[in-house]
């Protein structure tokens, strides 16, 4: 039996370009325990301890941490800060297993690591000093994945962003930034982790492909939304418009085919329509949904009972799991076709 579902869509390789960026420090389970992280020294984050560097070869490199991950927890205790991580990471010692909850571009994961003894050189080596960071990073507003050959590939453009207005375009391959060559989506956050807000960069991008042409695209960075100022209130407030009667209302769709296994779950998202609500929000075969604003689901039938009386415009939250990690993604449904 099959049935429609949704989801925002989510870069799995890359960040948005854009962290907050003040001075690292450096954690280090202590006596003897290494982990091998450098964390943003953000007192007042709440948001989790921001990973700014890891170690290669290092318990954390081992277990998947990557720049740009904020730590959660650690075995079960909540670290919203760098400091409160360390604080975690003290009573370490080597070849402890740790549980960390980690979030990545809006999706979690609990990760294990087991800590190691603590090398002859702790953490990465200190930075040699140089002018100081801007203490934001600037917005260029894509998503990325990896190209064929690991090239940073543009898989989203957030719209009205620096890199819509600057016509990048999905499926653009960024080869180099003011000349200097960047050979993955780890290598243009890296070239533009550096510039704040205002900051032009040129990106040389590959368009059509192996055989398509070379473009010089010129793009200012800017802030993203959430850290620009607070719009001044209007006037008069807007008024919402009046929810038509259920009568005019069209039934809710999302466009996607599930499948349980024997009535009993997962609840595996089959195949997904072309055009429809769930491919405009990336939803990918292999998903699995969870829940439907709040309520669990195992099954189609329970899918199509949580769905009832959903008309197009309405927006759910679908609670989904791709690869081990999971994020909740508002959906505004379409009309049923």
């Amino acid at each position: 039996m099959k049935s429609p579902r949704s989801h925002s869509r989510p870069p799995l390789r890359a960040l948005a370009l854009t962290l907050a960026l003040v001075a690292a420090s450096p954690a280090l389970a202590a006596p003897d325990g290494y982990l091998g992280v450098y964390l943003v020294d953000e007192a007042d984050g709440k948001q989790g301890a921001l990973v700014e560097e890891v170690a290669p070869g290092s318990p954390a490199a081992a277990a998947g941490l990557r720049k740009g991950d904020r730590v959660l927890a650690c075995d079960g205790k909540a670290t919203p800060h760098g400091k409160a991580l360390i604080a975690h990471l003290l009573a370490g010692s080597p070849d402890q297993a740790l549980a960390l909850r980690v979030s990545r571009d809006g999706w979690e994961r609990t990760l294990e690591v087991r800590l190691a003894r603590k090398p002859g050189q702790s953490a990465p080596a200190p930075r040699v000093p140089g002018p100081a960071a801007p203490t934001e990073r600037g917005f260029l507003g894509v998503f990325l994945r990896d190209g064929p050959a690991g090239e940073a590939v543009v898989d989203q453009v957030t719209e009205g962003s620096p890199a819509a207005k600057a016509g990048l375009q999905v499926g653009d391959a960024v080869l180099a930034v003011d000349g200097k060559k960047v050979a993955d989506p780890s290598g243009l956050i890296e070239a533009l982790g550096s510039r704040g807000p205002g900051t032009k960069a040129v990106l040389t991008v590959r368009r059509g492909g192996a055989i398509g042409r070379d473009l010089q695209v010129e793009v200012t960075l800017g802030r993203r939304e959430a850290q620009a100022r607070t719009p001044t209130p209007r006037a008069e407030p807007t008024r919402p418009q009046p929810t038509p009667a259920p009568s005019e209302r069209r039934p809710g769709w999302i466009g996607v085919a599930l499948l349980d296994e024997d009535g009993k779950g997962p609840l595996k998202v089959e195949d997904v329509q072309a055009s429809s609500p769930a491919e405009r929000f990336g939803v990918r075969p292999g998903d699995t949904i969870l829940a439907v604003d709040k309520t669990d689901v195992r099954t189609v039938e329970q899918f199509s009972k949580a769905m009832d009386g959903k008309f197009a415009g309405d927006v759910v939250t679908l609670r989904i799991e791709r690869d081990g990690w999971r994020s909740e993604v508002r959906v505004t449904l379409g009309a049923r076709q």
